[in-house]
């Protein structure tokens, strides 16, 4: 059975068209490989992913290298002496629980035809797709899984179709949440299961799965930052035949995999590598193996490695655990597994009697952890240089982050502002956004740069990041917050105005005869840790910043005089502030223009209550508001705020 993907669809028309003009090479990020003829090795209670070297809860069908025991290592497998893939240089194993026929009391395993996909999707147009790393376990689903939210997996990791006419009309076939159809399956019934395909470049195996991730769309997107080691991406896919066993037969509750799960969604799948690693290396690098939808035998480095002889005759060579026949009924699953639909899963009462495993099927396991050379070519990051670390995306991009927009961006800009708040990472976003932050999120994703490609708003000659993506730049030197021209220990930078109000909004007052130190000295007396200065004139106070106030600004967006002292600087003429933390020593209040670097920084991971830097952590619920004090009349001119008198 063939699930015929739109985008290989696509490709495989392009490629039929007839009397047409030449076309270009195909993309080999579109390639994909499918293997059919691929055999039972064992159908045994082993998963050594899960258990290794013990027997495992319940039984697996499984295919591939005939060394597949109770542990597994990669020399082991990959020393194999055959494997009922038919291209020989694949030791690997593959499994999914076994799938019964449950009725009158009775266990019947059903028969099952097996392939694979190997889904070849680049990250970017001149990065192939590395080969498994040796010694790489994957296991893919939740067992205990009782609806698809369960299973923890996105949407199309798993599926289930009902094949009712697939060789006359393929879209007759039938796809379901489950395989609980109301219908027969005169063709069968396909279970998929697809593989992540984003390797951390560290892990061989996690329980928790997190050495592996999905891309952003499944398996045709990119990987995220954390992982970013491009491996094929596997789906298996089995057809059971129930058409064998009871034509006719609607499957509905009829269906049960061997841990007792009645309602398909257990559906789980594993792999363990055994390939030969520089065999799958040379095809994945060999141009006449990336030219679209193939079987494995069309590409000619794996047809050398081609025998359906030897994957129809292999045989476990270490012994097998136990043995069980299609289609012959059992009084009860193997191991302790009842029928199971909802809530805990039931138990057993008593436990029955686990076989023994014998010592040629037991082994050692492999390392966790690679130890090979390293598959990614990190970007370097020379000291006191912004270097260009490529395009990046995703919900989130840089952790601790802050971002302003100047509609005469330019790459420079962005730079010095990260450095001036000891921000390693500067990104450019749509031409005239910057984003400053202290690292990547984990879970960001690289993109071609293709994607980052609109022109900075104040320097067409480059590049300011593309919609939604950050052309990311990186300084590791960056790590020091030093405002530019100001000397008082006091000042923790130029700051955004609040969005719907001010960003301090314990206190305020406008001034004509403002200075930085009676804005301090103002908010002291208001019992406030935090001061403010904008237009020259405005002082505001506060312990926290409120109204979406507070976002860190370049140093030269605050270039308002003091109405006070003209040799100070009081805040912008718009949105932006001076600010102060007055719980930080010394402030005298200077605020002199002449640049003093060494004066005004601070190391950027210090506790902000003790360096200024660039979050407030000391926060305090604000109840009090500005009130005009008894017997005491209010100065209109001197309490206009946005426009409105006060």
């Amino acid at each position: 059975m063939k699930i015929t993907l739109n985008l290989l669809s696509i490709l495989a028309l392009i490629n039929n068209l007839g009397g047409q003009e030449a076309l270009a090479a195909p993309d080999p990020g579109l390639a994909a490989w499918h293997l059919d003829n691929l055999y039972p090795l064992a159908t045994e209670r082993f998963d050594p992913v899960v258990n290794p070297n013990g027997v495992a809860s319940h039984l697996h069908r499984i295919v591939g290298g005939s060394q597949f025991g109770a542990n597994y290592n990669y020399d082991q497998y990959n020393g194999a002496s055959c494997s009922s893939a038919a291209v020989q240089a694949d030791k690997s194993n593959y499994w999914m629980p076994q799938l019964f026929w449950r009725e009158n009391n009775t266990y019947v395993p059903l028969k099952a035809g097996t392939r694979f996909y190997y889904f070849l999707h680049r990250n970017s147009p001149n990065e192939p797709v590395k080969p498994f790393p040796p010694g790489l376990r994957m296991l893919v689903g939740n067992l205990n899984a009782k609806s698809y939210g369960d299973t923890g997996l996105p949407t199309g990791a798993l599926n289930f179709i009902c094949l009712k006419n697939h060789f006359s009309t393929p879209n007759g076939d039938t796809a379901g949440p489950d395989f609980n159809f109301d219908i027969d399956c005169p063709q069968g019934l396909v279970t998929t299961v697809r593989f992540p395909t984003c390797w951390d470049g560290v892990n061989l195996y996690k329980a928790d799965g997190s050495h592996m991730k999905y891309t952003d769309n499944l398996q045709f997107g990119v990987c995220p930052l954390s992982h970013p080691v491009r491996i094929p991406g596997i789906m298996l896919e089995y057809t059971w035949q129930t058409y064998a066993y009871r034509p006719g037969v609607p499957l509905r509750n009829k269906l049960i995999w061997a841990n007792g799960d009645t309602t398909g969604y257990g559906l789980h799948s594993d792999f363990v590598n055994g390939w030969d690693t520089d065999v799958l290396n040379q095809a994945l690098n060999d141009p006449d193996c990336l030219t679209g939808d193939m079987t494995m035998t069309a590409c000619p480095t794996l047809a050398m490695y081609m025998n359906l002889g030897t994957a129809q005759n292999c045989q476990p060579e270490r012994g097998v655990l136990e043995s069980y026949t299609d289609f012959q009924p059992l009084g009860a699953l193997p191991g302790c597994n009842l029928p199971w639909s909802s809530g805990s899963k039931p138990a057993c009462n008593p436990n029955p009697t686990q076989p023994t495993i014998p010592a040629a099927l037991k082994g050692t396991d492999g390392s966790l952890t690679y130890s090979g050379p390293p598959y990614t070519n990190s970007t370097s990051s020379p000291p006191n240089t912004w270097t260009r670390q490529g395009c990046i995306g995703g919900q989130t991009s840089l952790t601790n982050s802050f971002q302003y927009s100047d509609a005469a961006m330019t790459q420079d800009k962005c730079q010095s502002t990260c450095g001036e708040w000891g921000m390693q990472y500067s990104g450019l976003l749509s031409g005239q956004y910057c984003v400053c932050g202290s690292d990547v999120d984990p879970g960001a994703f690289h993109y071609a740069d293709s994607n980052c490609n609109s022109k900075c708003a104040g320097d067409a000659t480059k590049t300011c990041g593309g919609n939604g993506k950050l052309e990311l730049f990186r300084n590791p030197s960056a790590t020091t917050v030093i405002h530019p021209g100001i000397t008082d220990p006091q000042y923790i930078g130029c700051r955004r105005e609040g969005s719907t109000g001010h960003a301090l909004s314990a206190a305020y007052i406008n001034y004509d005869g403002m200075t930085i130190e009676w804005c301090k000295n103002y908010c002291k007396a208001q019992k406030q840790s935090i001061a403010a200065i904008e237009f020259g004139r405005t002082c505001m106070c506060g312990n926290s910043w409120t109204n979406g106030g507070g976002t860190p600004y370049p140093q030269n967006q605050c270039n308002v005089p003091c109405k006070g002292n003209t040799n100070q600087i009081c805040g912008g003429s718009q949105i932006t502030l001076s600010t102060f933390n007055l719980t930080l020593p010394g402030g005298g209040g200077s605020g002199n223009p002449s640049p003093s670097p060494s004066s005004a920084s601070v190391s950027a991971s210090s506790s902000a209550t003790q360096s200024g830097v660039v979050t407030v952590t000391k926060t305090v619920t604000i109840t009090g508001t500005c009130s005009t004090p008894a017997g005491r009349r209010r100065n209109h001119r001197d309490m206009k705020l946005f426009g409105q008198v006060i």
